[in-house]
C-alpha cells in the first residue's frame, strides 16, 4: 500500500541523493566524508518519516541510524590509523590520481566516504526494526518503564545483530570475490595476504560497518526507550 510506495520514494530519493549531489559536490572540492555525512542524514530523514510518519519512533530512527553511521565512520578511520591504510591504498589508485589532477577530488578520503555510505542501509534497517518494536510494546502495554523497554530493546537487537553483521561481511566479501579468487588462485602466504592492503582494506571495511550496527542497538534501546516511555502521544 502507501508504505510500500513511500519505501520506493526513499529509495529513489537516495539515488538521486548520490548521483545528483554526492559525486557532482566532490567534482566541486567538497570533502568526500562531509558529502557521504550529508547524504546519511537526508536519506536518513527522508527515508524514516516516509516510512513511519512523523512519529516519535521515526524520530528515534533518525537519530540512531546518523549516530550508528558516524560511529562505523569514526571506527574505520581508527582502524585505518592503525593499520596504516589510508584512501591512497586502494585500487586504480592512479587513475583516480589522475582524475584529482583535473578535477577537485579529494582522493584521500574517497574510501571512508564508501564506508559510511556502505553502512547506512544495514544501520537504518536495524534502527527502525528496533525503534518500532519498543513504539508496538508500548502501544499494547503503555504501563511498561523506560528500563524494561530499553531490555526488550537489547533482547530484539541482540538476535538481529549476528545476522545482520553477516549480511555486511557477505556484501564486502561478494563485491570483493575477484580479488578473493585470485588471491586463492597464487596461494599467497597467510603473513603476506594479511599484510596487503586490499586485504586490510576489506576487513576495515566490514569491521567497521558490523560495529556501526552493533553499536546502533543500545544506542536506539536506550533513545527509544526514554522518548517512548515518556511521550504518550506521537510528534505529528
Amino acid at each position: 500500500g502507501k508504505r510500500g510506495l513511500y519505501a520506493v520514494i526513499g529509495l529513489l530519493f537516495t539515488f538521486v541523493s548520490i548521483i545528483w549531489f554526492f559525486l557532482p559536490a566532490l567534482y566541486r572540492g567538497w570533502s568526500p566524508i562531509l558529502a557521504a555525512i550529508v547524504v546519511v542524514i537526508l536519506t536518513t530523514l527522508v527515508t524514516m518519516y516516509l516510512v513511519g510518519g512523523f512519529t516519535a519512533k521515526a524520530t528515534v530512527a533518525v537519530i540512531g541510524t546518523v549516530l550508528g553511521v558516524l560511529a562505523a565512520g569514526v571506527l574505520a578511520w581508527i582502524f585505518g590509523k592503525v593499520t596504516h591504510v589510508t584512501g591512497y591504498n586502494v585500487s586504480d589508485i592512479e587513475n583516480l590520481i589522475y582524475v584529482q589532477e583535473e578535477t577537485g577530488i579529494q582522493v584521500g578520503e574517497l574510501l571512508f566516504a564508501g564506508i559510511l555510505i556502505a553502512a547506512l542501509g544495514a544501520v537504518m534497517d536495524v534502527s527502525m526494526s528496533i525503534s518500532s518494536t519498543l513504539q508496538e510494546l508500548y502501544d499494547q502495554n503503555p504501563t511498561m518503564t523506560a528500563r524494561q523497554l530499553f531490555r526488550s530493546g537489547m533482547t530484539v537487537g541482540r538476535d538481529m545483530m549476528g545476522t545482520m553483521s553477516n549480511t555486511l561481511i557477505l556484501a564486502f566479501v561478494g563485491g570483493s570475490i575477484n580479488t578473493i579468487v585470485m588471491f586463492y588462485a597464487y596461494d599467497y602466504e597467510y603473513l603476506q595476504l594479511i599484510n596487503l592492503f586490499d586485504m586490510a582494506i576489506e576487513i576495515i571495511q566490514g569491521i567497521s560497518a558490523s560495529m556501526g550496527v552493533i553499536l546502533t542497538v543500545p544506542l536506539v534501546s536506550f533513545i527509544g526507550a526514554w522518548m517512548i516511555a515518556n511521550r504518550r502521544k506521537d510528534i505529528s
